[in-house]
């Protein structure tokens, strides 16, 4: 065969390659290696009886330091008891924060001094939750959801959080259809054409009076069959959609009206200028530029009260809605709600949560503004964290935050309560930099705080969400009670 010269200019790429690769077996076949190297298929054969040199042993068991295993225990509780002495705590000796017992699904979990019983709205220590803190009707503590989550210490299980409902997971909602001034009562439609009696679990506060100078509810004229069930009186659970916090009011306000939960705070929608000055005052009329998503909806046709409007400045004039006040639930209303069954004649719903689908906003920049907080969640951001046999553990420096705001300009600002052994507390604030939801957010305007911008969410509901905290901010040891407060506006 005759060798033809071969110029690189003149051969594709692919016939350089086949090329190359004829090239490459050649030298494998010159160099002795058709025996082993190749076998049947063209696969490789690792060579026999040769021992990797880079073998690395088996990482050795972390020996525990202590142990102890997590449990999170979901059942109902039975037998509940209180310590009687400080023999398991000697630091403590309020026996109001003593410990105690309690059974779940046929396991026992003892429940230490200091630990805070979180109730549907409520918070209670040990003690009070199992003795009751009064009511008319106490429901008493076994046959309660309780979830109980913490350390399983040699055979003992040991609570470090316990929350107790009477069905967690039961909800309503419906439209209002009757309200029961005197009891503090929204009668509810339900699916079947009749009505769910809705009372709101508001007991009497010393020194809140009603207009007759007695003791009254924060929300309603005062009742609860038990306490410890009972509604958020300061941060309101029984509210709008946007945190605006409502009332039922004490008296008909069609005889008298009721200066805590004043009618004028549901502003009627007909109106004679509603073609020039909607009867809704809207963002428009209030020298807000509307949202993204638009200006606030105008009243259907045939509605009585509006449903999304805009407080003015209080005190602007006697008939003017006062956002001093509370604003009251009206027949009409869409309302969801949560509580406690009580048997009785009829059966009815002992409400801690009440939220109303209606818009009610304050005007931007003044006080009063208000906040519902719903959800949030704070990293540990502990970079040093281990678990009991020594691994390291993944921290996220990082909080969430879901809430409701009534002013749509304001920051958000996030404070941590730090108390110190001597009681002290100090307002250590997490919120300095500036935080959005807002895609591509410009960082003017005020230092810090979460801004509501009103650009991007519905202007039916605010929703706020930090995303990131500035580094080692949430790294010190907290006490676990979160305040948050709308900004001052400037003097």
């Amino acid at each position: 065969m005759r060798n033809l010269p071969v110029s690189p200019r003149t051969v594709s790429p692919r016939t350089l390659r086949k090329i190359t690769i004829l090239a490459a077996a050649a030298a494998l076949i010159a160099a002795g290696g058709t025996g082993s190297a190749l076998a049947k298929g063209g696969t490789a054969k690792p060579p026999k009886g040769i021992v990797s040199p880079w073998v690395v042993p088996t990482l050795a068991t972390p020996a525990s330091a202590a142990s102890a295993r997590g449990f999170d225990d979901t059942g109902f509780a039975s037998n509940a008891t209180v310590n009687t002495d400080n023999t398991s705590c000697p630091g403590v000796t309020d026996p109001e924060y003593y410990g105690g017992t309690v059974t779940i699904n046929g396991i026992l979990i003892t429940i230490p001094c200091n630990l805070v019983v979180q109730m549907p709205a409520n918070t209670l220590t040990w003690a009070d939750f199992v003795h009751g803190t009064g009511g008319t009707a106490p429901l008493g503590v076994d046959g309660l959801e309780l979830r109980a989550v913490g350390n399983i210490v040699g055979s003992r299980h040991i609570a470090g959080l316990a929350f107790v409902s009477q069905q967690s997971a039961n909800t309503g909602r419906g439209e209002i259809t009757g309200i029961d001034y005197a009891n503090g009562a929204l009668k509810v439609a339900d699916a079947a054409g009749g009505t769910v009696t809705v009372q709101l679990n508001d007991p009497k506060i010393a020194g809140l009076h009603d207009s007759t100078g007695a003791d009254t509810g924060r929300f309603s004229n005062g009742q609860s069959p038990d306490y410890r069930f009972s509604v958020d009186q300061d941060n309101p659970t029984i509210h709008a959609a946007t945190g605006y916090p409502m009332c039922i009011p004490r008296t008909d306000p069609s005889v008298k009206d009721d200066p805590l939960c004043p009618q004028k705070n549901r502003p009627l929608a007909p109106s004679a200028t509603t073609v020039t000055v909607p009867a809704c005052r809207n963002f428009s009329v209030a020298g807000v530029v509307p949202p993204a998503s638009g200006e606030l909806s105008a009243p259907a046709a045939g509605q009585k009260y509006c449903s999304q409007y805009v407080m003015p400045v209080p005190g602007i004039s006697a008939t003017a809605p006062d956002a001093n006040q509370q604003a009251p639930f009206e027949i009409g209303d869409v309302v969801d709600y949560s509580g406690t069954l009580i048997h009785g004649s009829p059966d009815y719903i002992s409400a801690h949560t009440v939220e109303a689908n209606l818009g009610i906003y304050t005007q931007p920049g003044t006080q009063p503004s208000y906040l519902a907080i719903g959800e949030f969640g704070v990293g540990t951001a502990d970079p040093l964290a281990t678990a009991p046999n020594g691994v390291a553990q993944e921290t996220q420096d990082r909080i969430f935050l879901e809430s409701e705001t009534t002013d749509v300009k304001t920051p958000v600002d996030i404070y941590y309560e730090d108390r110190n052994a001597d009681g002290s507390v100090f307002n250590r604030w997490i919120t300095p930099f500036e935080m959005t939801g807002e895609n591509a957010a410009p960082l003017t305007g005020p230092t810090g705080g979460i801004t509501t911008q009103n650009t991007g969410p519905q202007p039916q509901r605010a929703r706020l969400r930090a995303t990131k905290a500035p580094t080692g901010l949430l790294s010190p040891v907290s006490y676990t009670h979160l305040d948050v407060y709308k900004r001052q506006p400037p003097d």
